[in-house]
């Protein structure tokens, strides 16, 4: 029988991903795996993923540098204090972390609707991922904007720019005319991301809150600054 404790304040993902990977190596093994060190080992399996997205990131950013390089300093960057305390216990940062990456990695190969994906499993993590969604999808959609309106700009006059006077004038003309096209762009890189993003509407309208669970343990206090896994990214 399904039980759910309505002061657990987190989304399922961390329990559902544990019966999906400690459930199999029962049965392969036959190892008693209903133990709190198993899982606590989930987290490993999520931090192991960690290393290799940081690292495949850091060679999209920095083509020119050694593999060997690269690979350690994924090592050091996913073994960042803030993060790396995590890895000793059974709690939603590891996975949460790993699954935000994925979204950013794949962003940055430009795989939006394949990127949305992981994005939407982050949700299931942590709910308040959606800010890093909307960061992701805010970030690419105005590089577009900006790189369609100084490209036709810069055809009147390559003196001119998006943000001064005489340039936005130029950029009214160029919307209107191209607008259909414009949205087009927006829409392919967005195709993904609308769905999480009129879902986790409809979720905090309905609730009341992004809180999840016991409300009152997300209630500000006067005991000090909390230091979380957001700081990390």
């Amino acid at each position: 029988m399904l039980f759910w404790d309505p002061k657990i304040t987190t989304p399922p993902g961390l329990y559902i991903f544990t019966v999906g990977i400690l459930n199999p190596v029962s049965k392969i093994t036959n190892l008693d795996v209903d133990k709190l060190t198993c899982f606590r080992l989930v987290n490993l399996c999520f931090t192991t993923g960690t290393i290799y997205v940081v690292y495949r990131i850091l060679q999209h950013h920095h083509k020119e540098v050694e593999s060997k390089v690269l690979l350690l300093s994924s090592f050091n960057i996913t073994i960042f204090p803030v993060l790396y305390f995590f890895n000793f216990l059974y709690y939603t940062d590891c996975g949460s972390t790993f699954f935000v990456l994925l979204m950013y990695y794949w962003h940055l190969k430009k795989i939006y609707l394949t990127a949305s994906f992981p994005g939407a499993v982050a949700l299931l993590f942590r709910q308040t991922n959606i800010v890093w969604i909307f960061y992701i999808a805010a970030e690419e959609t105005l590089q577009t904007l900006f790189k369609f309106s100084n490209e036709g700009i810069s055809k009147k006059d390559k003196n001119l720019n998006l943000f001064s006077i005489s340039g936005f004038r130029v950029f009214i003309p160029l919307w209107k005319k191209n607008w259909k096209q414009i949205l087009k762009k927006i829409f392919v890189i967005n195709i993904g991301y609308i769905p999480i993003a009129i879902g986790s509407v409809a979720f905090v309208l309905y609730n009341g809150s992004i809180a999840l669970g016991d409300k009152t343990a997300h209630e500000g206090s006067n005991v000090g600054t909390e230091i979380n896994s957001d700081s990390y990214r």
